[in-house]
């Protein structure tokens, strides 16, 4: 409301104000409480709310955009002469709202506001212009009678075609409205402000706007509601469990407003029985509860070109993000081209954001509420990935990334680039977990995570891996990987004077494997070893 009112005196006055941030975050009711105030204030030039799944469906496409504008223009008396130019463009070409969109931009807007400025005071015209949800515009019309027929980037060609328009208009001097646009920041939407020749002023709606604040008071109005018209005690919802929903909302107003709307549906019960529902959902498999959050996230989801992909993406990220302190890392391990995470993740910015503020990789998940919907098979039903299906897809990365010697996205066909400064050492320290002992390896990867596992790390994580990777082979004959680790890491140990296990022990490790690498008395450490005497017990063979 403040750069409605006073956003022409700042030192670079911006004519567009994008209201961005995570899907449920509230933009669409941000955008309704500044449509009624300017509406009450004589400011609303014209609206147009965009809702794919809400309302009819003339709202899901954008054949209907400039008429709706142009309506709203029409309401104003102030606006002296448009009305008149407007009706004399449709008498003339009643097939006007046909035309293409930037077309009618200029037949219905820009040339009757041109004809008609002079003719009145425009200090004394509505100034806003508002428009909500673009990136719920799927195109022009149905199927069957717009362009683009069973073409997916149809939406996405239209919300471009859309901000063109818009922006084309705020660069006509007989234009004089302000536009706020309100969308998730998709990548068409993003892209087109980041490269527009029309600077905009971004709002988006992160933790810095103190949305906990908001939903608790949302919250706790909407439980003195339904205590008074259903008799309950003061004592029930109390601040504990306000907390806990607040908590859970992560910050999305969509959870809140669910968890209400579950609870003030009678045909489901009392609302104190319908709280403990809520309270106790993961148990009790409720996935009526969140039925319209599921919903959501399902529609979202589904946008990435390869949703099953997109969500093992980021099932690895969040078990990952705590592990490796860089996002550009976890990028990395990732990607097998450059630029394939715009392409798997790039629609599910509403979910996760990619980049800092900087213009740096950075992955940040505003719900956490998606784990919740993501792990039970339940709730997310054919997009939710089984822990065994995750674990190949978490080893398939690190088998990858090894092979490649780096990140796969960073070789080239023609040169391999260098490696991302500390990327090998940190991967090193996180392979020790991550080798699956029944891919085929050789010794040149041995050597390699010898070469680069940090030093500090090596007394720990050498023994370890030559514990861990015999763990699943049977007394009578050992896997593949074993054989190639155990050598590879025996051959490493001698050259640098470690005490190596001797042939009883090793014979001994196939029938009763080695207990604890941490122990002291481990048969692989990093000390010199005594010249051995002559016995059965001389230093183990290079196999395993």
């Amino acid at each position: 409301m403040s750069w409605i009112d006073h956003g022409e005196r700042d030192d670079t006055p911006k004519r567009i104000l994008w209201l961005s941030g995570p899907a449920g975050s509230g933009k669409t009711a941000i955008a309704g409480t500044i449509a009624d105030e300017c509406y009450k204030k004589g400011m609303l030039a014209a609206s147009f709310f965009f809702s794919a799944f809400a309302g009819t469906k003339n709202r899901r496409w954008k054949k209907l955009f400039i008429p709706t504008l142009v309506y709203g223009l029409l309401q104003y008396d102030s606006i002296i002469g448009y009305k008149d130019e407007v009706l004399t463009v449709i008498e003339r070409d009643p097939m006007v709202f046909e035309k293409h969109l930037d077309q009618q931009l200029e037949k219905l807007i820009l040339e009757p506001l041109r004809k008609a400025l002079g003719r009145s005071d425009f200090r004394e015209w509505p100034k806003i212009i508002l428009v909500d949800g673009l990136d719920e515009c799927q195109g022009n019309g149905e199927p069957d009678v717009g362009p683009g027929i069973g073409d997916p980037t149809a939406g996405s060609n239209a919300q471009k075609e859309i901000l063109s328009a818009l922006s084309r208009a705020c660069a006509d001097p007989a234009f004089p409205f302000s536009i706020i646009i309100a969308s998730r920041p998709e990548p068409v939407i993003r892209h087109f402000f980041f490269a527009s020749p029309c600077p905009a002023l971004t709002i988006f709606l992160d933790n810095k706007y103190n949305p906990d604040a908001d939903i608790r008071l949302f919250l706790q109005a909407m439980f003195s509601d339904l205590r008074r018209r259903f008799n309950l005690p003061l004592t029930w919802a109390a601040k504990d469990v306000v907390d806990l929903l607040v908590a859970e909302a992560s910050g999305q107003f969509i959870y809140a407003a669910t968890v209400v709307r579950f609870l003030d549906n009678p045909r489901l019960g009392p609302p104190a029985q319908q709280l403990i529902r809520v309270l106790e959902w993961r148990r009790l498999d409720d996935s009526e509860v969140f039925a319209p959050l599921d919903l959501l996230y399902h529609r979202i989801l589904r946008t990435s070109p390869t949703p099953l992909l997109a969500v093992k993406w980021i099932h690895f990220i969040n078990n990952h993000r705590h592990v490796w302190s860089e996002s550009l890392h976890l990028k990395y391990m990732l990607e097998s081209s450059p630029g394939e995470t715009e392409h798997v993740l790039g629609t599910l910015t509403s979910l996760v954001q990619l980049v800092n503020e900087d213009g740096e990789t950075h992955f940040y998940f505003y719900h956490k509420s998606l784990f919740d919907f993501l792990e039970d098979p339940q709730r997310s039903s054919d997009l939710h990935i089984s822990e065994q299906s995750l674990a190949h897809f978490q080893w398939d990365r690190y088998h990858q990334t090894l092979q490649a010697r780096g990140p796969q996205s960073n070789v080239s066909a023609t040169s391999r680039s260098p490696l991302p400064q500390d990327f090998p050492r940190t991967f090193c320290v996180q392979l020790v977990t991550e080798i699956d002992p029944h891919r085929r390896y050789n010794l040149d990867d041995v050597e390699w995570w010898l070469a680069n596992l940090p030093e500090f790390r090596q007394d720990l994580d050498i023994p370890r891996v030559f514990a861990s990777i015999h763990k699943q082979c049977k007394w009578y004959h050992c896997l593949s990987a074993c054989g190639v680790w155990r050598k590879g890491i025996l051959l490493y140990s001698r050259e640098h004077h470690w005490r190596v296990p001797t042939r009883r022990e090793m014979v001994q490790d196939r029938f009763k494997k080695f207990r604890s690498y941490r122990s002291p008395e481990f048969p692989l450490r990093h000390r010199e070893v005594k010249p051995a005497e002559p016995s059965a017990d001389k230093p183990a063979g290079t196999s395993a």
